[in-house]
């Protein structure tokens, strides 16, 4: 049986932005430099998280924008405000984005859950 998926722009986009590696697109910088590219990948996730959210939005994945909210953005507003030294900012403005990391790494491994499958050849199916 061929399993065959229903189009989903917004999954799609969302699929397209949680795959990204950029090691795969140069790897012998990837080799020389990893701090370099730790720093890259953790700016590009913050410069796709609108869109992340956003998709999600759209596909009505509320319990995942609740969990975002509750793992990423309060602890970054609750370090913001908190009052401690100025030299331990920058150790405790890494919290959040390790969790955003984190975020972004199950997202990506559930999201192939999501689709909905269209069945053919199946009893009962309207595909012709």
């Amino acid at each position: 049986m061929n399993l065959r998926y229903k189009s989903n722009p917004h999954l799609d986009r969302l699929e397209k932005i949680l795959n990204i590696q950029p090691d795969k697109a140069a790897p012998t910088p990837a080799y020389f430099f990893p701090d370099v590219l730790g720093s890259a990948s953790m700016l590009a996730a913050v410069i796709f998280t609108p869109v992340i959210i956003w998709s999600l939005f759209k596909l009505k994945r509320y319990g995942w924008l609740i969990s975002f909210v509750l793992t990423v953005l309060l602890p970054a507003g609750i370090i913001r405000y908190a009052s401690v030294d100025w030299w331990l900012w920058p150790a405790l403005y890494t919290v959040p984005l390790l969790f955003l990391v984190i975020f972004h790494f199950v997202l990506r491994q559930v999201i192939h859950d999501w689709r909905d499958p269209i069945f053919t050849n199946a009893p009962g199916s309207d595909y012709k």
